[in-house]
């Protein structure tokens, strides 16, 4: 179960069935939601959908709703994420302190948006919310828990924002929330939680606050990449999270430290504590998951037949495999098509060539990795026959 992902998604839609979002909820290597820790419930579902599952794959030109742990928004977590495709939800639970609600109201002045989960025209609920009114966006009510009357007979404070009715499972509640003027709705009357599920992979822990590490200090763009030369599978979360929400970093990359570079340390340092979150409180946080291991094991594979290959490879030449490697790793691990990959990166003509066709030295050189793997080292051996790499050299 370790080698997977769950995470558990449910459309907000219209009348017209026209799909609003996703809600998406955290779940536990089992399938299970078990939530001892909101604010590691809530980078766990960020790493998921952003690192791993991916926007495009995930709820593609919708939107995603996430509840979102108070204490989080007074990091700057925030502002690595795409503020045009996610909305926050507030939970009924959230700690009310004046450092959050200036939060609150700071993040959305730069254009994040809001949403009320959990809404209620209880006093207590109004008197703690009600300042943040005219930063949200959405309330969402639980139709289980709601008085309806209340929308005919209170004046309604929340009527500049726009409602969503969940909960809802029959047709008759549809149609009395759609009088009470509510225009979007979510529940089994219109589909369960649907559970997703993938391979999962995933950086050591360990590795992951050593690089935190280096941002405590001053230290280069150069000895930071070096830290992501040992996690191949931190590389891979990377190129994910940039083509998810900032594919202007990635587009034309020819390496992942460019990538870096186009990032930012503030950024990336952010991005590592969000990865920090998700895995606090978690069992074996050190435990190497099978697809991280086979990851790094491409990568070496690649490097080490290239200077079989090429006794003296440029860095650009060891870049460029090393690339290559993660990039068809993308679509072997993640379920991202190739086709896909190369559009938002659009890498070098020798990468694509080695990808599409297994042209060149590098191509010939991915080809004979591929072959290792299902352990053909004659067919590997013959791919490599021009460089001078004989299958003696392979074993």
């Amino acid at each position: 179960m370790y080698d997977m992902l769950n995470l558990a998604r449910q459309p907000i839609m219209n009348c017209e069935d026209t799909v609003l979002g996703y809600e998406f909820f955290y779940r536990d290597a089992q399938g299970k939601c078990s939530i001892d820790d909101a604010r590691h419930a809530t980078s766990c579902v960020l790493v998921n959908l952003l690192n791993q599952i991916g926007i495009a794959s995930s709820f593609g030109d919708t939107l995603a709703f996430i509840n979102t742990d108070g204490p989080l928004l007074l990091t700057d977590i925030i502002r690595t994420l795409p503020k045009e495709k996610i909305i926050f939800e507030l939970t009924s639970a959230m700690r009310h302190t004046a450092k959050i609600h200036e939060a609150i109201r700071y993040y959305h002045s730069l254009g994040y948006r809001f949403a009320l989960d959990n809404a209620s025209f209880h006093p207590d609920y109004l008197q703690a919310f009600g300042p943040l009114f005219p930063y949200i966006e959405f309330a969402k009510f639980d139709v289980t828990q709601t008085d309806n009357e209340q929308f005919g007979y209170f004046p309604n404070p929340f009527g500049k924002m726009a409602l969503i009715a969940y909960k809802i499972e029959f047709y008759e509640i549809l149609e009395a929330y759609q009088q009470f003027g509510f225009h979007y709705f979510q529940g089994f009357y219109f589909a369960k939680p649907h559970l997703i599920t993938q391979g999962r992979i995933d950086p050591k822990y360990a590795e992951v606050l050593s690089l935190f590490s280096l941002f405590q200090v001053e230290n280069s763009v150069e000895e930071i990449y070096n830290a992501f030369l040992r996690e191949s599978a931190l590389s891979l979360q990377l190129i994910q999270f940039l083509t998810s929400t900032h594919p202007e970093h990635i587009r034309g990359a020819s390496s992942i430290k460019e990538m870096i570079e186009r990032m930012g340390k503030n950024a990336l340092s952010q991005w590592l504590l969000l990865i920090i979150y998700s895995k606090s409180g978690t069992m074996s946080m050190d435990k190497a998951n099978q697809y991280s291991t086979f990851a790094q094991e491409r990568v070496v594979s690649m490097l080490k037949l290239l200077h079989l290959a090429s006794p003296s490879p440029s860095s650009k030449l060891i870049e460029d495999a090393r690339l290559i490697a993660l990039l068809s790793l993308l679509e072997e691990i993640m379920n991202i098509p190739l086709e896909n990959t190369l559009d938002a990166i659009n890498p070098s003509s020798d990468v694509k060539d080695a990808l599409v066709n297994t042209s060149g030295l590098l191509g010939r050189v991915y080809a004979a990795v591929l072959k290792l793997e299902i352990g053909d080292t004659t067919t590997a051996a013959l791919l490599l026959k021009t460089y001078g790499v004989y299958q003696d050299q392979l074993v």
